[in-house]
């Protein structure tokens, strides 16, 4: 029986208006990837452009981006031990280009969610009369992080990897396609590395260990996400209150916090400052 999996656009085949905000995404996102939302979103008639239109002017400030980067920076506040050690069959080459991965989302993650919770606090608080907002000089992105690891379609792996992958898998309903954060996928260029990253954040999901951290992390966002409402005059693009979009932020807005929280503990495991 097949697995169905969320409809996407990938990078390598979007074309035309698409591929422009995805050039775009990565270049205010000082990062190589283009997240599963976006991939998502663009498979659907017109989403990715209205939501662009709307919250690309605002990240040309980096308000947004340097404010959700601060929030996700202690995500996971706890000791972590750290297990790089175990991952020396990899090679030291092969744990950098894995780890660059890994921190790709750390960069991207925390944006996003905040992209969604400021369309959120829109679209509760439609009349909220614009603030000024101070002149600035135009914001320079840090660094990006280098070209990474490509994205490895589903049914390009392995049996058993696939089973790894599909352990991490969300779904709404049985036989609704699942929506597989590609973090998870993503590593899977590296086995030993996705069966440590299994093996340590696996049960702590199943135990609820992260859950406060995951909440801590949405409330923080959540206020900050109001106030930049608030202040851009943020209008809803009916395009985007569709009940596809819809389901679509409140799914990824249920997921996204946990990847960030995931992200600040898996950084610490493998040696990473």
């Amino acid at each position: 029986m097949s697995t169905s999996y969320l409809a996407e656009v990938s990078t390598e085949s979007a074309t035309g208006e698409i591929a422009r905000i995805y050039a775009e995404i990565r270049r205010l996102g000082a990062g190589p990837l283009v997240a599963l939302v976006y991939r998502h979103l663009a498979s659907q008639p017109g989403a990715l452009e209205a939501l662009w239109r709307i919250v690309g002017p605002i990240l040309e400030s980096g308000e947004l981006q340097e404010r959700a980067w601060a929030a996700a920076r202690d995500a996971w506040p706890q000791p972590v031990l750290n297990l790089a050690h175990e991952l020396q069959s990899l090679g030291s080459e092969a744990l950098a280009r894995a780890l660059d991965v890994i921190e790709a989302y750390n960069r991207a993650n925390p944006v996003n969610y905040m992209i969604i919770r400021v369309l959120g606090a829109a679209a509760v608080a439609p009349s909220l009369a614009p603030r000024p907002v101070a002149v600035a000089a135009r914001w320079a992105p840090p660094a990006p992080i280098g070209p990474i690891a490509s994205i490895p379609a589903m049914d390009a792996l392995s049996a058993e990897v696939r089973a790894l992958v599909d352990s991490f898998a969300k779904a709404d309903a049985p036989g609704a396609p699942l929506l597989v954060p590609t973090l998870y996928r993503h590593i899977s260029h590296w086995p030993a590395l996705l069966s440590l990253v299994a093996r340590e954040v696996r049960p702590r999901l199943q135990q609820g260990v992260f859950t406060p951290a995951i909440k801590a992390f949405e409330d923080d966002i959540t206020v900050v996400a109001a106030e930049l409402a608030a202040r851009h005059a943020v209008a809803l693009d009916p395009l985007l209150a569709t009940p596809a979009v819809r389901a679509t932020f409140e799914r990824f807005g249920q997921v996204i916090p946990e990847m960030v929280v995931i992200g600040s503990f898996l950084r610490p495991m493998l040696g990473k400052a």
